[in-house]
């Protein structure tokens, strides 16, 4: 299972704060200046309750601040690398410089411990633990982290691994929406670059009334998730998270029954 079916590069971050609170406020305040969530004070309350419940430093220099809610409907997580190691009351007793802040359904449990399985199992390994103490950034973080999910989910035997949910479309939305949506993606691209003329302003917003507003919606969730909310299926492959798709399913895009997305990274799927 690819790292993106968990967060990106834009989730691990550096941590300023040098106390175990501030650390938890400071993580779910980027989560909403990244607009994952928009009621940052409730999430935060939530997890520092957790965390009154049992500690989450879980050893090894490493904690995993969290909350499950059924105010979101999906797994969210960001991770921190502290500047400085710090207290966390640990079980190990050790500090804690990195930490993985989740927030999920409860419907969401399996993917959560999958991705704290795996966690886990990286920062126990001391050569592994070696490699990110070396002053590391957030991309070379985000690298060993995208290898280290790809290793863990190969050495799982087929039982253990998580099953994908279904393969979906969204049901009734024309498939012609797809074009429309790639169309909107390009002029949102000139805007990203610069561009604040107010024709484009205009283009966009006449772009956005042609499209159904479910396929618009989900577009523009995935746009704040992924930088390229598009994927080109290459090899009975997504060519974003690199996961196989089964062959039934890459017929019923041929057939382009509707707008398919990858189940995996959730990205629209494309059919050259």
């Amino acid at each position: 299972m690819d790292l993106e079916g968990f967060f990106d590069r834009k989730q691990i971050i550096k941590l300023k704060s040098a106390e175990k609170q501030l650390v938890i406020k400071e993580l779910v305040d980027k989560l909403q200046d990244l607009e994952y969530i928009n009621n940052k004070e409730r999430y935060y309350a939530q997890i520092i309750h957790r965390e009154s419940l049992e500690n989450t430093g879980i050893g090894n220099g490493f904690a995993i601040p969290h909350a499950r809610t059924e105010s979101v409907t999906d797994l969210i997580s960001i991770f921190g690398i502290l500047e400085k190691p710090i207290d966390y009351q640990s079980i190990d007793d050790r500090p804690v410089r990195y930490i993985l802040l989740s927030i999920f359904p409860t419907e969401m449990s399996t993917k959560y411990l999958y991705l704290i399985g795996m966690m886990a199992r990286l920062f126990s390994n001391k050569e592994k633990r070696r490699l990110i103490d070396g002053g590391p950034t957030p991309a070379k973080i985000y690298t060993l982290l995208k290898k280290e999910a790809r290793s863990y989910y190969e050495s799982m035997s087929e039982k253990e691994k998580p099953k994908s949910r279904k393969q979906e479309n969204l049901s009734g939305v024309p498939s012609s929406d797809l074009d429309l949506l790639i169309r909107l993606d390009s002029l949102y691209k000139l805007l990203d670059e610069g561009n604040k003329s107010e024709s484009l302003g205009k283009k966009i917003e006449s772009m956005k009334k042609l499209i159904d507003n479910r396929s618009l919606t989900y577009y523009e969730r995935m746009r704040k998730k992924r930088d390229n909310p598009f994927s080109i299926v290459e090899k009975n492959s997504c060519s974003g998270c690199h996961m196989e798709i089964p062959p039934y399913f890459i017929e019923q895009i041929k057939e382009r029954k509707g707008i398919s997305l990858c189940t995996h990274c959730g990205r629209f799927l494309i059919l050259l």
